[in-house]
C-alpha cells in the first residue's frame, strides 16, 4: 500500500470516530462527500449512479412562465394534464405563490397546460369565480424522453373566459397524478429522530438520487404543525447530509419563537436544481401559509444551494415571501467550492451532477456571489477552522479549506463574520455555534 493511501487510510480512521461523519463502503475525505480518494471507492457505486442517472433522462421537461394583466397577490396553480376530453386526469401541478416560471419533469406522453388564479385563496378551482388560461388554447404538447420544451407561457387575462376542462382540489400537494412521479412532503409533521433522516440514505441521495426521491422521499419536513405565532427558520444539509444532523442545535433553539423546517433533497443533483426545487416547495408553503417572516441556515454545500433559492426568490417578487427573508446564516459553506470535486469531474468514470457546480471556478460558482444581497437581507457567515485534515492544503476544517469559506465575495457581503474552533461536522454539535446562530435569530425578532 502506498504512503499516500496509509495516510488516507489513518485519516478514515479518525473521521470514523465522529458520530456526524457519514460511514459507509466508501470514504470522505471532506465529510461533505466530495473529496473521493477513486483507489478505495467501490465500482458498483458508480454503477448505481450511473443507472440511475439513465432513469433520470427518461423523463421530459416543460418549462414556461405564467404573467398575468393584472396585479395579484394571489396563488396561481398550474396544471398538467393528460386525457382525452371528458376523460381528462391531472398528471401534476405547480404552485406559484406569484406570477413567475415554472417547470414540469414528467414521463413522456401528450399533455396539456392550464393555470387558474387561486382567488379564493383555498387551492381549489371554482369555475367562473378563478381566471384559467389554457396554454394554446387547449392544444397538445408531445413530451419527448431527455428533451426540454421550453417557452410554453401563459397569461392569466382578468377577463377570461376560459375554462378548466375538470375539477381541481389541491387537498395534498404530495399526491402526485401519475406513479411515475415521486410524492413531496411539505408540511409533513415527523420527528428529529425520523428513521428517513440517515446517512445510509444521505448516501443513496449522493448515488441513486431517483431511488431516494421515490423511497426515503424529498421535501420540507416540519417538527409541529405550522404556527402562524412562530417564524420559521429553514435548515438545509449539504452533501450525504440529512434533516437530523440539525438535532443538537434545534434542541438549543428558542421554540418559542421560531419553528423548524427541514429540508431534503438527494444531493447528487445539480445545486441550481436542487435550489428550483426548494424554491417550488416553499412557494406551495407560502401560498398555504402566508408566513410573514423566514430563516435561511444552512450548513456546508447547503449555503451554496441556499443562497441560489435566495437568488430565486428575490428575482421573481419583490414581495410576499421576498420582503419575510431577511436573515440568512451559513456554517461552513465552501464558497469557492472543493478541488476533490474537479478532481471527480475529471477521474470519476460517472460524474455525480452536484460535483460539476462544487469545481472552483465553475459557472455555478461565479455567477452565485455576482449580485450581493439587497437590504433587508442580512447575511452571517459562520466558518470552521478546527479538527485540520493534511490531506488539505492550507488552514481547514478536516473537509473545507479556509480559503473557501471565506472566499472574498462572500465575505465582502456578509454583515457578520465569526471563526469557530471545531470541525466541518462537529460545528453543528457545538454549543459555541448555537449560541452564535441565536444570537442572530433573536434579531430577526426586533
Amino acid at each position: 500500500m502506498n504512503s499516500g493511501l496509509v495516510s488516507f487510510m489513518k485519516r478514515r480512521d479518525v473521521m470514523m470516530k465522529d458520530p456526524l461523519r457519514p460511514r459507509g463502503p466508501w470514504v470522505r475525505a471532506a465529510g461533505i462527500g466530495l473529496a473521493i480518494s477513486l483507489a478505495l471507492l467501490s465500482g458498483c457505486m458508480f454503477r448505481r449512479l450511473e443507472k440511475n442517472l439513465e432513469r433520470r433522462n427518461q423523463y421530459a421537461v416543460l418549462h414556461g412562465n405564467v404573467s398575468a394583466d393584472h396585479a395579484t397577490t394571489q396563488a396561481i396553480i398550474v396544471v398538467a394534464y393528460g386525457g382525452e376530453a371528458g376523460s381528462e386526469y391531472v398528471v401534476d401541478n405547480f404552485v406559484l405563490a406569484w406570477p413567475g416560471p415554472y417547470s414540469f419533469l414528467l414521463p413522456p406522453g401528450r399533455y396539456r397546460l392550464a393555470a387558474f388564479e387561486d382567488v379564493g385563496g383555498d387551492l381549489q378551482y371554482h369555475p367562473g369565480i378563478d381566471p384559467v388560461v389554457l396554454w394554446n388554447d387547449g392544444a397538445a404538447i408531445d413530451a419527448i424522453a431527455g428533451e426540454t420544451r421550453s417557452g410554453l407561457d401563459m397569461m392569466l387575462n382578468r377577463d377570461s373566459d376560459q375554462r378548466m376542462p375538470f375539477a381541481f382540489d389541491l387537498t395534498h400537494v404530495a399526491a402526485r397524478g401519475v406513479r411515475e412521479l415521486p410524492d413531496f412532503h411539505l408540511g409533513e409533521v415527523t420527528s428529529i429522530d425520523d428513521a428517513r433522516f440517515s446517512y445510509d440514505n444521505a448516501e443513496l441521495g449522493l448515488w441513486q438520487p431517483v431511488d431516494f426521491v421515490f423511497n426515503v422521499g424529498a421535501g420540507v419536513y416540519f417538527l409541529e404543525p405550522y404556527d402562524p405565532d412562530k417564524i420559521p427558520v429553514l435548515f438545509v444539509h449539504g452533501a450525504v447530509g440529512h434533516p437530523g444532523i440539525w438535532a443538537d442545535l434545534i434542541e438549543r433553539l428558542d421554540r418559542e419563537h421560531f419553528q423548524p423546517w427541514l429540508v431534503y433533497y438527494p444531493t447528487a443533483a445539480r445545486l441550481d436544481m436542487a435550489a428550483e426545487a426548494l424554491d417550488r416547495w416553499i412557494q406551495y408553503l407560502f401560498a398555504v401559509h402566508r408566513f410573514p417572516r423566514l430563516v435561511v441556515v444552512a450548513h456546508s454545500m447547503g449555503g451554496l444551494v441556499a443562497r441560489a433559492f435566495i437568488n430565486r426568490v428575490l428575482a421573481a417578487s419583490d414581495g410576499g415571501a421576498a420582503k419575510g427573508l431577511r436573515t440568512f446564516i451559513t456554517l461552513s459553506t465552501p464558497w469557492n467550492g472543493h478541488t476533490a470535486a474537479a478532481r471527480g469531474v475529471e477521474k470519476a468514470p460517472v460524474v455525480a451532477p452536484s460535483w460539476y457546480d462544487m469545481a472552483p471556478g465553475s459557472p455555478f460558482l461565479q455567477s452565485l456571489l455576482a449580485a450581493p444581497l439587497p437590504p433587508p437581507v442580512e447575511y452571517d457567515l459562520l466558518f470552521t477552522y478546527g479538527d485540520a485534515s493534511i490531506l488539505l492544503d492550507g488552514s481547514n476544517d478536516g473537509s473545507v479549506t479556509v480559503a473557501s469559506q471565506l472566499e472574498p465575495r462572500a465575505q465582502a457581503q456578509a454583515h457578520k463574520i465569526y471563526g469557530i474552533n471545531s470541525g466541518h461536522g462537529a460545528v453543528l454539535r457545538s454549543p459555541e455555534a448555537a449560541a452564535i446562530v441565536n444570537r442572530y435569530l433573536a434579531q430577526a425578532l426586533e
